[in-house]
């Protein structure tokens, strides 16, 4: 059974992975695109930009993942049988698990609405979301299952308990600002990358406006 100091210990730790995460962002994504930006630059240096080739190469990119929330959690699952709105005795069952997660967060470029006005590029993008969430298996731990015969735990019980959790996970990095974290992320990775073709950066003032998150709160 785990004491009360064992219980701080994990909480302590899942504040400061949750912190470390807060401050990665995805560099490989960025210096990929920085480079995508330069072939574009060598391939497309003597054409016209255009909104619609803005667009292409926007839709290439797709989903752009620029921000990582990681964490170490403990969890608790309990259940009784009941009837009728009672509680059944001897039939609680409960297990407590300690794990690690990361949420990917980001924007969906296929939504991206591009506009030249003059010397104005303009583009519009959708509010930033949540584009992945993974708990690494390696890191699962189960202490203080019960064996109860009478109500035994079954996998459907780890499914709504995983599921349960992510949902719980996924509010906390929200309320934490990942979303707000990383729309400003994909405003200065686009911008790199835009401004990496000589035609955009000599020619055209960058105006980039994202939606905000309804739900970053």
């Amino acid at each position: 059974m785990m004491s009360g100091d064992d219980m701080k210990v994990l909480d302590t730790l899942g504040k400061s992975k949750k912190a470390i995460g807060g401050i990665i962002a995805i560099l490989l994504c960025i210096v990929a695109i920085f480079f995508a930006g330069m072939k574009f630059a060598d391939g497309k240096e003597n054409d016209k930009i255009t909104s619609t080739t803005i667009r292409n190469q926007l839709t290439e990119i797709n989903e752009l993942a620029v921000y990582s929330y990681d964490y170490s959690k403990v969890g608790k699952f309990s259940n009784k049988l009941s009837f009728n709105g009672w509680d059944i005795p001897l039939t609680q069952k409960n297990f407590i698990v300690t794990y690690d997660g990361t949420i990917k967060a980001g924007i969906n470029l296929d939504e991206a609405k591009v506009d030249i006005d003059q010397n104005n590029l303009n583009i519009t993008l959708p509010a930033t979301k949540i584009l992945s969430h993974e708990i690494d298996e390696n890191s699962i731990e189960v202490y203080d299952e019960s064996s109860n015969i009478f109500n035994q735990i079954s996998i459907n019980d780890y499914k709504s308990f995983a599921t349960k959790e992510k949902k719980k996970n996924e509010k906390d990095a929200i309320s934490n600002g990942i979303l707000t974290k990383s729309k400003e992320k994909v405003v200065q990775t686009l911008t790199t990358y835009l401004q990496a073709i000589p035609e955009i950066k000599d020619n055209y003032q960058l105006n980039i406006t994202i939606q905000d998150a309804k739900t970053d709160e």
